[in-house]
């Protein structure tokens, strides 16, 4: 529980509903604010709708902006925007540097900022290196098998004396 004194600080509010793994979601908001030099504040929630909770910090935070963070997903709301049309959201996505990007962004509305967004590559897909290493993988056993099965021969060019 937050005192009255806290809430009226001017800070992003982030409302979150504990569950096993919250705290690192919640690390790295905090980090991604901190970096951009806004300041948060913490409600604990009991309700499980991660939008629902956004949409309760950026009502509750002096400057109209709020993440909600529960086991499905999180979300960054404003509070000038209808309660189910929320601004960015996260849904059941485990990826560290997107926690942080929310972070970043909550506090770039605060400051009006242009948004940071995913990574990606010159074609326009998000860059993950988890993808590209099991992409990668994939395609090295194929030849590996087609090698082993005799389509992959390599022709060897030899001179003639």
């Amino acid at each position: 529980m937050q005192s009255d004194k806290t809430l009226n600080r001017p800070s992003i509010i982030i409302c979150t509903f504990l569950h096993p793994g919250y705290e690192a979601k919640l690390r790295e908001i905090q980090a991604g604010m901190e970096e951009e030099g806004v300041p948060w504040s913490l409600l604990t929630g009991e309700e499980l709708d991660y939008i629902a909770l956004a949409h309760r910090g950026a009502h509750t935070s002096p400057l109209g902006v709020g993440v909600g963070i529960s086991p499905a997903g999180m979300c960054i709301h404003y509070q000038k925007l209808p309660e189910r049309q929320p601004l960015f959201v996260l849904a059941g996505e485990e990826d560290v540097t997107e926690w942080r990007r929310f972070g970043y962004n909550a506090a770039r509305l605060v400051k009006g900022l242009p948004f940071k967004e995913k990574q990606t590559d010159e074609a326009g897909t998000h860059l993950d290196t988890t993808q590209l290493y099991a992409s990668v993988r994939e395609i090295v056993l194929k030849v590996l098998q087609e090698f082993a099965q005799g389509h992959g021969e390599v022709n060897t060019w030899s001179k003639t004396p």
